[in-house]
């Protein structure tokens, strides 16, 4: 027995396999899991404090009076100070000499004193003077809400000085917190819906034409669908409000500016997020359908349109299952896009004033102000909850409902199987992914080419994409690693309760926000002080990412016969042989899916690498800190550079996946 065969006989023994995938297991429920959860920990550490600030009323806004006795001065300011409201300190003087007023608000950031609000003026004669700070000016300044101080400084020109403190508590709202997660939590949970429909409905065409039909250009238009998954989530929004939103004090040539209603605008942004998700998952489960069935019904004289709706539909029902929850979960989860995008129609408000919230932008909004972590942790808490037992429910759901009806239809079908029909689905499937889809996600090359040029620090750009696709890369191999293994795991597993609950827990970091994720993840990560940059952003991506390629490769399993394997083993063929020459071939395009929509969501992650670490330096943080600084035409470049090198490189890991598949 040579080397090779030991080698062959050792991998295939029981003990190892079980070893294998114990040790899978293992990684994923303390590298994927665990830190996904770190912040449910929260709700033991912290419950009196989640009771004081989210369930408690917010405090009555009071009014003092207070008379100084120099210069007979008098002035009225306020104890509490919502910061998403225009608030005013007013000043009352009797004097006919020349004086200065300096009002302050310094707040008490990690025990030490910060001066947030300043403003200076200088009144002659008698009358009155009122310091106003409007919403989007007070969100500006006060990027802590908590505790500080007023401070009001009068000097005049004999040079007496007055001084007058006093504590001032900043607030958030008049709403209690648990009032606001409610109503966010329902228009995350209505938007998603929507999309998630919408989604299916226009990707199943598509799907079936990248499947089923040849046409000039496929592989391109193949490629089109998941480019916008590589874009960074802020810079889509940013280039999506432009095309469809009424965005004041920017008119960019070409936009549309149809709508100035925040849902509907979040409606078509989430589903150039999602839209993607939804073909790949259905065209990876079609392309393992055997397409001798559908062949065979037509051969007796069954229409196109009744072989479809009784004979394949029915077949990828876990398909279905994997584009509805990824759908659902994209949309339910976005947080960066959606609020460059309200920024973008709403300019001069701060995130905390928005007339619209989801669940995520709320978190967004109070991690990005500071001061909030039980507000925080209770919103993730309740998001992952509830999402996992609503996500649990659809699966439940689409797997036990009969799709589609039994009933056959000859005539009515046979009328919709041929002549203008076909071709009116086929160009409304064009005509949906092109305007919905890719003129929203490419509008920014209009900006580019219609806007103002500004210089761009090119040497910063590529340090950033090199330490991008540096990440995306190793991310990629390593949920290939074991992301593959508990797949196959979560189907084939002889322990069903065990698949079945790892079948549960894929789910979990996809439904968790991504500012909610990236806060448990900075918990738990930055426990651990690893001290590695690098380190710290591979492991907060894995969370992430782990679920796509399981999910992708999970669902293409599902539709695989096990009598194959069987046989072959049967026969005496060893564990990697049947995975070779059986699995692998059969699932090798749900492998690909799964690979490229890791990569791409590791390479646009925002939020999440923030989070764990504020410095990394990936090139969405590069284009959003851009955005941010109102650098839009830098911002716009650096995106398009960044498009163009996705796009190749997807179509170089289309290419060299298929090539070894073949091989």
């Amino acid at each position: 027995m040579n080397l090779r065969e030991k080698i062959s006989n050792f991998i295939a023994g029981k003990k190892v396999i079980k070893g294998w995938y114990a040790l899978v297991i293992i990684f994923f429920i303390m590298l994927v899991i665990v830190p996904t959860l770190f912040v449910l920990t929260y709700a033991f550490t912290g419950w009196d404090e989640i009771q004081d600030s989210v369930m408690t009323d917010p405090p009555e806004i009071q009014f003092t009076r207070v008379q100084l006795p120099a210069n007979n001065i008098t002035f009225i300011s306020q104890d509490i100070i919502d910061v998403t409201q225009t608030y005013s300190i007013q000043v009352a003087y009797e004097t006919e000499v020349e004086m200065h007023l300096n009002y302050t608000i310094t707040l008490l950031n990690d025990g030490e004193r910060e001066i947030e609000f300043q403003e200076e003026v200088m009144v002659n004669g008698t009358g009155s003077y009122t310091f106003i700070a409007r919403a989007n000016d007070t969100y500006n300044y006060f990027h802590h809400v908590g505790d500080g101080f007023h401070t009001l400084t009068v000097s005049n020109g004999s040079g007496l000085i007055e001084t007058w403190e006093e504590p001032v508590t900043l607030r958030s709202g008049s709403d209690r917190p648990w009032d606001l997660v409610k109503n966010a939590l329902k228009v995350s949970f209505i938007i998603a819906t929507i999309v998630t429909i919408i989604d299916f409905t226009a990707g199943l065409p598509m799907a079936w034409l990248m499947v089923r039909k040849d046409f000039r250009g496929k592989k391109y238009i193949d490629t089109l669908i998941d480019m916008p998954l590589a874009i960074p989530t802020a810079a889509l929004g940013f280039s999506t409000a432009m095309f469809w939103a009424v965005t004041p004090g920017l008119d960019p040539y070409g936009s549309l500016s149809l709508t100035s209603s925040p849902f509907v605008l979040i409606i078509l942004l989430h589903i150039v997020f999602s839209y993607p998700y939804m073909v790949r998952s259905l065209s990876a489960i079609l392309q393992e359908i055997d397409i001798n069935y559908e062949i065979a019904a037509s051969t007796l004289g069954a229409p196109p349109l009744t072989v479809a709706r009784t004979i394949t539909l029915p077949l990828f029902r876990a398909g279905l299952v994997t584009g509805i929850i990824l759908c659902f979960a994209r949309s339910l989860s976005e947080t960066g896009g959606t609020m460059a995008a309200l920024a973008m129609m709403s300019p001069s408000m701060g995130e905390l004033a928005y007339p619209m919230k989801t669940g995520p932008t709320l978190i967004g909004a109070w991690k990005h102000a500071g001061g909030f972590e039980p507000q925080l942790a209770f919103t993730a808490m309740i998001l992952v909850i509830i999402t996992l037992i609503l996500l649990v429910i659809i699966k439940i759901v689409i797997m036990k409902f009969k799709l589609p009806l039994r009933k056959v239809m000859p005539g009515p079908e046979r009328l919709l199987s041929k002549g203008v029909f076909p071709k009116m689905k086929d160009a409304l499937s064009f005509l949906f992914m092109f305007v919905i889809l890719i003129i929203p996600s490419f509008f920014i090359f209009s900006f580019v080419f219609t806007g103002e040029p500004s210089p761009v620090d090119w040497d910063g750009f590529w340090s950033a994409m090199s330490f991008s696709f540096f990440v995306a890369a190793v991310i990629t191999i390593i949920n290939l690693i074991f992301g593959v293994p508990l797949a196959i795991y979560i189907v084939r597993g002889t322990n069903k309760m065990i698949s079945n609950i790892l079948d549960v827990l894929v789910n979990v970091p996809l439904i968790v926000p991504t500012s909610a994720l990236g806060i448990s993840l900075g918990m738990f990560w930055g426990s651990m002080d690893l001290g590695m940059t690098t380190l710290l952003v591979i492991s907060a991506h894995l969370a992430f990412t782990f679920p796509l390629v399981v999910r992708n490769v999970a669902g293409a399993m599902e539709e695989l016969d096990p009598t194959y394997e069987e046989t072959a083993r049967t026969l005496g063929a060893k564990p990697m042989f049947v995975f070779r020459k059986i699995v692998f071939p059969s699932i090798k395009f749900s492998v690909l899916a799964g690979a490229i929509m890791a990569f791409t969501r590791s390479l646009g992650e925002t939020g999440a690498t923030l989070a764990v670490v504020k410095d990394a330096n990936t090139v969405p943080v590069y284009i959003v800190g851009l955005v941010k600084a109102g650098d839009y035409y830098p911002a716009a470049l650096a995106c398009i550079a960044l498009i163009f090198i996705s796009f190749i490189t997807m179509m170089l890991m289309r290419y060299m996946t298929r090539k070894a598949g073949d091989g």
